[in-house]
């Protein structure tokens, strides 16, 4: 096939894969599906037979019509078609001796960079770039370009007020070319130092780190994550990259401190808790475990998790009461044989208050699930028939409930 016939089969997976320009969630993983198997197959032939410009034509021209195409990509083919690109643009970029110079592949990047890609998929592709091509001239020419951007972003944004901007993206990245260069790391600084957003901290500190300046890379990081502890829930990488800060260069106390605070902010990671008990000696472990379990309220439902694998059925059969009927769904099997009258209690107080709340036939089908459940516990025949007979005077007027009580 010649680069011309490639092209038009690439014409044709969007054809066949959308309706008048627009691909729908199912079309759309059905053109990913074919784009990408497109993909593959001409980087096995093209390669075998050393057209690899032709490949990487190929791969430009997909990409530009991927951009060019509205489409539903909640299922994320985005980022399957991202990883499929990546994947066979790093073995051109990493073949040694390289078969296609880096300067052509920059310059192909730049061909396709020219405004008309959307803007994530712009960003996509400038990330590539940035992480990558670090030639000298490239370098200079991956400069011009940064700052080219951001004089145009600067002069249409001129007199306006705005909420948010793209300017501090791109200045992050000539962060990156500013490291790239070898530049001062005071220069790099001064340039970075009204950034203040987490991503450009978080180059930053990269770089510092890049520069063997571990003190100023630590404060960089303490302050992201302190900044990120604020947040309940979630992850909270920052945390765990000062956490592994510390224990990469030895600071072993700073290290099982910061490995204590993240067992408060990601509790239930069971990770985290094993990392926290090789810290500690085995003959010392059920000691310190207690400890740290001791610090943290019934209620807190992030916990339980730790309880059923360490085997605390006590403290798991206390949390799973403060923390109601769901849990009890999570953790019947270690809990029903051990604990059946708190079991049945936490069943009977669910099907009294979900009755209460019930006014549709799947409420009234809820609640016979929990009373057949109750049947399971001694006495708890008898509590679900008495719990019935109750339901059954206080509501007479309900018949779909009456009907779904039956046999109660």
């Amino acid at each position: 096939m010649t680069l011309t016939e490639y092209k038009k089969e690439i014409t044709e997976i969007f054809r066949k894969n959308t309706r008048r320009g627009f691909a729908d969630w199912r079309q759309c993983g059905y053109l990913c599906r074919d784009l990408t198997r497109f993909l593959e197959k001409s980087a096995v032939e093209l390669t075998g037979v050393g057209r690899y410009k032709d490949l990487f034509d190929v791969t430009l021209r997909a990409y530009v019509k991927w951009s060019g195409t509205d489409k539903d990509d909640s299922n994320g083919e985005t980022h399957d078609f991202y990883a499929t690109e990546d994947g066979i643009w790093d073995r051109l970029y990493e073949k040694e001796p390289p078969e296609l110079d880096h300067a052509s592949m920059f310059d192909g990047f730049m061909r396709i960079m020219d405004g008309s890609l959307v803007d994530y998929m712009e960003d996509h592709l400038l990330d590539y770039v940035t992480d990558r091509f670090v030639e000298p001239e490239l370098l200079e020419r991956k400069l011009a370009w940064l700052e080219a951007k951001i004089g145009a972003i600067l002069e249409k944004e001129k007199g306006k007020e705005l909420f948010w901007s793209d300017v501090p993206l791109y200045r992050n990245r000539v962060i990156r070319v500013y490291a790239d260069q070898k530049r001062p790391i005071e220069e790099i600084r001064e340039y970075a130092k009204d950034l203040d957003d987490r991503s450009s901290r978080e180059i930053l500190g990269g770089i510092e780190l890049e520069y063997g300046n571990l003190d100023e890379a630590l404060a960089i990081y303490r302050k992201l994550a302190a900044k990120e502890a604020r947040m309940v829930w979630g992850r909270h990488p920052y945390n765990v990259k000062l956490k592994e800060l510390y224990k990469e260069h030895g600071l072993r106390e700073e290290y099982e401190a910061q490995l204590e605070r993240l067992l408060r902010l990601d509790t239930g990671d069971s990770g985290l808790l094993e990392e926290y008990r090789s810290t500690v000696p085995p003959e010392d472990w059920e000691a310190e475990r207690d400890r740290l379990f001791d610090s943290f309220p019934a209620e807190d439902e992030r916990v339980l998790q730790w309880y059923a694998s360490e085997g605390c059925c006590d403290r798991l059969m206390d949390g799973v009461e403060a923390c109601g009927y769901a849990f009890l769904k999570c953790y019947a099997k270690l809990l029903e044989g051990r604990y059946p009258s708190r079991c049945l209690s936490i069943l009977t107080n669910t099907a009294c208050d979900d009755m209460a709340s019930a006014n549709t036939r799947a409420g009234y089908q809820h609640v016979a699930r929990v009373l057949r459940w109750m049947r399971k516990f001694p006495g708890g025949k008898e509590e679900a028939a008495r719990l019935a007979g109750e339901f059954r005077a206080a509501y007479p007027r309900r018949p779909a409930m009456i009907e779904e009580l039956e046999g109660f």
